[in-house]
């Protein structure tokens, strides 16, 4: 009958039977079914062994001579359910529990306090919650414990303290938080004199770590990484002469790393890294012949690097950078001849690089970037025929890029930027089969480009911008099949981009601005669909743009401005979803705004000035609802502004100016909040300027001048307190110069000439000494200048420029100088 209800996987009606069947001894199985009767269904078919009565011959159980359970071994198992219906008590002969890599939730029972047996405990990578139980300090007989890779909380139990037969204790990659005075590394923890292992990274433990930490001589390994832990390391850490492994790393950890670090002579790995040290690098570092790896980065160490690191002859990763070091690179490293990694970059080092470094025969990393290095690149960096990484760059090197660089045939990654290197590139570089990254740029090299570079059949990105390099681009460029990052702008190219380079089909950016180019853009150069970039602005480049450019779906950037450019504009672009910024100025492009361009609904800047485009503004730019910034002057435009452009809120800078656009301007301008540049000047509009330009309260430039607006100056302009430059000149606005118009502290140009204004000019003006204003007079001011003598001396000069008749000065007895200057442009250009 047993048989059958527990093939029916029935466990927990075969548990109550068993207890009456089996007895006492039966008791560790009517424990192990109930609590598989409380696991999912899944899990309970994982289990499907536990049947019958011999509980022994159970996966995962293994029984004692008396058959009494003494290890539970379900690692790995799948299983999913809680803790909470294992009868811990039924196993008063367990020595091991392990439940490792599961899917087990819930609490950690405190019945687990029971297992007075327990030598091993692994609960480890589950999904736990809650605290630990004080009740593990019970567990007197304890050599391992394991619950690291779950997800409990609160502190860890000053009971742990109890556990003086502990060898392994792992908390790690938990998220333990602080809630007593003394932090989450407790202070009992000195008692565990057998302990080898200690494991609380990944957690956010706090406070200090405790003094205590020194009585745990059997310390194999320490490892408090990635928390929050506070103050300095403790000089008695230097008791702990067995130790191999030292992670601090990723801490708020301050003060200086004490001399007694140099007395852990069996130290194999050492890492400091990531926290707020000070104070220079103890020399008694030199003591750890055994150590292998010292990460002191990402600090704020100071001082020199100590030449007692050469003594460091096991070192195999060095990595000293991202601190404030400051001094030579000591002569001394080249001893390390084990090491892989060295990493010293982002410090403040000086002098040059020793020939030493050739030495390090087994490098594989070296990273000398953002310092203070003079002096030339060492020939003797030759030997280092394992290097794939040569970072040099963000220094002060100088001389020539040396022949023996194409000897480092394992060479992935190169950047010697932004240095002072001369020269040409050498031919040599094209024996870097392995290389995928070529970053020479910011540097003073001259020359060609060498046609050997288009034998880097792995090179991904090549960057050569801002050197003086000239002659053409090799066409052998054209067999760089895997590059995606391309750019030589600022320089001094000259021909044709190669068509070759047509065949590029994974290019992503695409960068030949601001050199002497001449001839088509490649007509196939998104052929790909990659590319996101394209900049060749500032050439000499003619012809159409390709139309198929239009479907280049992932376009975020285009620059051909500063050009001979022509055809149709409205024939260019598609729909380009991803299109953010788009500048074609200074072409030759003519025909209409295409519409399709308000369906660009991540466009953030459209610049098309100095063409000659013609038609309407699209009504349907409203659309583009990203857009901050509008330049179309300086074509042939016409008809109204489009109210529209009133909807698009994140607009800073609207340029229409220099075209044959005419009507009011618009009411709707009033609603664009962010509008700090606006100028609609050299245009035909009419009618008044609207009072909701008083709105526009971030606005600094305005010009509407060279139209044909009328009426009054409106006084809300007044209002504008960040106004730098107003520009009304050349229109036909009548009335009295508005009071607040002086009351704007930020106005530094102001021209109101060629208008039809009349009455006084406010006294507002007077003692504005930093004002430079074209004046709003008439011929005969020479005539009203001679009975205010004394006042026209005061003022300087003023320019009669035409207005009304009646116009007068104002009385002044300052000699503060108000400086009325004529500027012909009247105009603020924005890049």
């Amino acid at each position: 009958m047993v048989l059958e209800l527990v093939s029916s996987f029935n466990s927990a009606t075969y548990a109550a039977s068993a207890t009456t069947k089996v007895g006492e001894d039966g008791t560790e199985a009517v424990a192990l079914l109930t609590w598989k009767a409380s696991l999912d269904n899944q899990s309970q078919s994982l289990l499907f062994s536990w049947a019958g009565s011999n509980h022994c011959n159970w996966v995962g159980i293994d029984c004692n001579n008396a058959d009494r359970v003494i290890h539970i071994d379900l690692e790995s198992n799948g299983l999913r359910g809680t803790l909470s219906n294992l009868n811990f008590s039924s196993f008063p002969r367990l020595l091991s529990l392990k439940l490792h890599n599961n899917s087990i939730y819930g609490t950690i029972p405190s019945k687990i306090g029971s297992l007075a047996t327990l030598t091993y405990l692994d609960l480890s990578n589950n999904y736990l919650s809650g605290t630990i139980p004080s009740e593990i300090g019970v567990l007197c007989s304890l050599t391992i414990l394991y619950l690291y890779d779950n997800q409990l909380s609160g502190s860890i139990p000053q009971e742990v303290g109890m556990l003086r037969s502990i060898i392994e204790l792992e908390l790690s990659t938990n998220n333990l938080t602080e809630n007593n005075l003394t932090g989450l590394v407790p202070t009992s923890i000195g008692n565990l004199a057998t302990l080898t292992i200690l494991h609380l990274f990944k957690n956010r433990l706090s406070g200090p770590i405790p003094q205590e930490v020194r009585m745990l001589r059997s310390l194999i390994e320490l490892e408090l990484s990635t928390n929050n832990l506070t103050g300095s390391i403790p000089a008695s850490i230097g008791n702990l002469t067995n130790l191999t492994i030292l992670y601090l790393f990723e801490n708020q950890l301050s003060g200086t790393i004490p001399q007694d670090v140099g007395m852990l002579r069996s130290l194999i790995k050492l890492d400091l890294s990531t926290n707020n040290l000070t104070g220079s690098i103890p020399a008694s570092i030199g003591n750890l012949a055994n150590l292998t790896i010292l990460y002191l980065y990402k600090n704020q160490l100071s001082g020199s690097i100590p030449q007692d690191v050469g003594k460091l002859r096991s070192l195999t990763e060095l990595s000293l950078s991202t601190n404030n070091l400051t001094g030579s690179i000591p002569a001394s490293i080249g001893n390390l001849v084990n090491l892989t990694i060295l990493y010293l970059h982002t410090n403040q080092l000086s002098g040059s690089i020793p020939q030493d470094v050739g030495m390090l025969r087994s490098l594989t990393k070296l990273s000398l970037s953002i310092n203070n290095l003079i002096g030339s690149i060492p020939t003797s960096i030759e030997n280092l025929a394992n290097l794939t990484i040569l970072y040099l760059h963000t220094n002060q090197l100088s001389g020539s890029i040396p022949q023996d660089v194409g000897m480092l045939r394992s060479l992935i990654e190169l950047e010697l930027s932004k240095n002072n290197l001369t020269g040409s590139i050498p031919a040599s570089i094209g024996n870097l089969a392995n290389l995928t990254t070529l970053y020479l740029y910011e540097n003073c090299l001259s020359g060609s480009i060498p046609p050997e570079v288009g034998m880097l059949r792995s090179l991904i990105k090549l960057s050569l911008y801002a050197n003086n390099l000239t002659g053409s681009i090799p066409l052998e460029l054209g067999k760089l099949n895997s590059l995606t990052y391309f750019n030589l702008r600022d320089n001094k190219l000259t021909g044709s981009v190669p068509s070759e380079m047509n065949n590029l089909t994974h290019l992503q950016i695409f960068d030949v601005s601001n050199n002497k180019l001449i001839g088509h853009i490649l007509p196939h150069i998104c052929i790909g669909g990659s590319l996101t970039k394209l900049l060749a602005s500032n050439n000499y480049l003619i012809g159409d743009i390709p139309k198929f450019l239009g479907n280049c779906s992932q376009l975020r950037r285009v620059r051909l401005d500063h050009n001979q450019l022509t055809g149709n504009i409205s024939e260019i672009f598609g729909v380009l979803p991803n299109l953010v910024y788009i500048d074609l100025s200074y072409n030759n492009f003519y025909g209409e705004l295409s519409k399709k361009l308000g369906q660009c609904h991540n466009l953030t800047s459209i610049k098309f000035s100095n063409n000659k485009i013609s038609g309407n503004i699209p009504l349907e730019f409203e659309g583009a609802s990203q857009l901050q910034l509008l330049d179309l002057s300086s074509n042939h435009l016409d008809g109204e502004i489009p109210k529209s452009l009133g909807k698009l809120a994140l607009l800073f800078s609207i340029s229409l100016s220099d075209n044959k656009l005419s009507g009011n301007i618009p009411l709707e301008f009033g609603r664009l909040s962010n509008l700090e540049y606006l100028n609609l000047a050299a245009n035909n509009l009419s009618g008044s300027v609207p009072i909701q330009i008083g709105e526009l309260v971030k606005l600094w430039n305005l010009n509407l001048s060279k139209n044909l607006l009328r009426e009054d100056i409106p006084s809300k302009i007044g209002t504008l307190q960040f106004l730098w430059s107003l520009d009304l000149g050349n229109n036909l606005f009548k009335g009295e110069i508005p009071q607040q118009i002086g009351e704007l502290q930020s106005l530094e140009t102001l021209n109101l000439s060629h208008n039809k204004l009349s009455g006084s000019i406010p006294s507002s003006f007077n003692g504005r000494s930093s004002l430079s204003y074209q004046a709003v007079m008439k011929q005969v001011f020479a005539s009203r200048c001679n009975s205010f003598k004394q006042e026209c001396k005061a003022t300087t000069t003023f320019h009669a420029l035409k207005n009304a008749e009646d116009y007068s000065i104002p009385a002044t007895s300052h000699t503060e100088k108000i400086r009325y200057l004529r500027d012909s442009s009247g105009r603020t250009s924005l890049n």
